[in-house]
């Protein structure tokens, strides 16, 4: 990789992992690119995570002797550090997390820094894997509606180079496990959540939110999240009570006076949907 880059940009790198093929095919790999000279309440780092090969390892003719010998994995790839990160020299540790056991154990990795500097044009890259796109896309879900269409027309490109969608299945073992270490990061619980409704997980996705709901809980949009996939379950009364807050926070809303509008509607209470969705518009 580069010895030194720009903030907001993606910057090109190329990993090497050796390993048997169950540890290789198995892995998620935890990668955080960290400032030693900031504080805990004061972060600055980026995040890398993805999976070994990001998911594709296959063994196809490899017999089970050969799969038992020890492989080497080269990814060319890129990473993207925060637009508002500081200045300054980042270094790389790594945790191994097995996808299907949760066993998880610190890497040995080179001691390799990056600089972070202002004025430093930047070095072209591949395009970003697609838990660095998903996990960045999240970041702009705490504003509603006016991020979602954005949002779903990048995931629909996204899933266009993998329709078997491998890569939300990778961004949610990585969140969660990122999640139990630091159960106060709202960012990390909206990306977890965000991963679970793109699988079609609706517990898993109700779970996720409930913790961005008390997490952002000033934000009426969390609380229509959480809402609407509870309306997903066919669940009015969870939901309407879901949007108790919003409408606190702020009833003119229209997203949230639809959703408290069908919420009703599956209660059984038309008269209460009609006056709700009367008027509306989305």
């Amino acid at each position: 990789m580069p010895q030194q880059a720009p903030a907001g940009t993606p910057i090109p790198v190329t990993y090497e992992w050796s390993g048997s093929w169950e540890q290789l095919r198995s892995g998620i790999v935890l990668l955080t690119w960290y400032s030693d000279t900031t504080s805990q309440q004061n972060k600055q780092r980026w995040l890398h995570d993805h999976a070994i090969a990001f998911g594709k390892l296959h063994p196809g003719n490899l017999k089970v002797n050969q799969l038992r010998g020890s492989f080497q994995v080269i990814e060319q790839t890129a990473m993207l550090p925060p637009t508002d990160i500081e200045v300054g020299t980042y270094t790389l540790q790594a945790t191994y997390l097995n996808r299907e056991t949760g066993e998880n154990y610190p890497i040995s990795v080179p001691s390799i820094t990056l600089k972070i500097a202002p004025n430093i044009p930047a070095t072209p890259a591949p395009e970003l894997d697609l838990v660095t796109q998903l996990r960045t896309l999240a970041i702009s879900l705490p504003k509603g509606r006016s991020a979602l269409e954005q949002v779903f027309d990048e995931i629909g490109r996204i899933n266009q180079y993998d329709p078997v969608q491998d890569y939300t299945i990778q961004a949610q073992r990585a969140l969660e496990y990122r999640l139990q270490q630091e159960p106060q990061n709202r960012e990390f619980a909206y990306a977890l959540a965000f991963s679970n409704i793109l699988r079609r997980d609706a517990d898993g996705a109700i779970a996720a939110l409930k913790q961005v709901v008390q997490l952002d809980s000033k934000n009426p949009y969390a609380h229509a999240y959480l809402a609407f996939v509870y309306l997903y379950q066919w669940r009015g009364k969870a939901a309407q009570e879901a949007l108790e807050p919003a409408l606190v926070l702020n009833q003119n809303i229209p997203e949230v006076k639809a959703l408290s509008g069908v919420a009703a509607l599956l209660q059984g209470n038309v008269f209460k949907a009609w006056n709700l969705l009367q008027g509306v518009k989305l």
